[in-house]
């Protein structure tokens, strides 16, 4: 009888706290204390005219770290640093700054991640994996992705990452075929319990993101465009 009485909102708010609480368990904690330092040590500045020394001495820190946690932290800081102001809150940004140094291997736990039950994890992980592209050692190999498995992302993952390829790579070919095959026109998202938000791989293989290079699928690997795309137009923090 108890149960019945409990207010909706102390309810909602019970719900929130767990799932902070289990989020907060699945992250490591000493390398997102480095990003959040990091952060504000860049934001107590008065001006930004080291910000590339600091960029490069975070990336070092993380060098011997196990980089698939990156990615971890990123859906960390989109689920609970982020506001109506500040969509993408800096520690986000370190961590796509970090993403630098990523391996094939890093790439395919990212993208492995999209496919995840909860649909906010999975969408933040795609959204750092269209960041990630802004990094040109990588912009081939999750272009690729993105073309081969789009068909099989959910409705608002493909808006949302239509409108993420227009903002961050406005100029590579690759990226505009994938806009315009896409026939999205309009930023709207569906939120109904009738419609399916999952998202399916058509040709990624998440059970072998941990292999080696060697056994993972070509298509996804290695396919590069036939000509060189001139470098994305990065935004403020393009000391990366």
């Amino acid at each position: 009888m108890e149960n019945n009485n409990i207010n909706p909102l102390e309810g909602f708010q019970k719900m929130l706290l767990q799932q902070h609480e289990n989020a907060n368990g699945s992250i490591d904690k000493k390398l997102y204390d480095e990003i959040i330092k990091t952060a504000e040590i860049i934001e107590g500045k008065g001006d930004k005219s080291n910000l590339k020394e600091i960029i490069d001495n975070l990336r070092e820190r993380f060098k011997n770290e196990d980089l698939n946690q990156v990615t971890n932290l990123f859906i960390y800081c989109q689920s609970f640093l982020t506001t109506n102001e500040e969509p993408l809150p800096l520690p986000s940004q370190l961590c796509i700054a970090i993403g630098k140094l990523f391996t094939h291997e890093n790439l395919h736990y990212t993208a492995s991640k999209i496919y995840s039950d909860d649909e906010i994890d999975g969408g933040s992980a795609l959204s750092f994996l269209g960041y990630l592209a802004m990094h040109e050692q990588h912009t081939p190999y999750i272009l690729n992705f993105i073309k081969e498995n789009f068909s099989g992302f959910s409705k608002n993952k493909k808006t949302e990452c239509v409108f993420q390829l227009k903002e961050i790579l406005p100029e590579n070919e690759i990226a505009k075929q994938i806009i315009e095959d896409s026939g999205i026109t309009k930023y709207e998202l569906i939120f109904s319990t009738e419609e399916d938000s999952t998202s399916r791989p058509i040709t990624f293989k998440r059970d072998n993101f941990k292999k080696a290079d060697s056994n993972v699928n070509p298509n996804f690997q290695e396919q590069k465009p036939d000509n060189q795309e001139p470098k994305p137009k990065l935004p403020w923090w393009k000391f990366w």
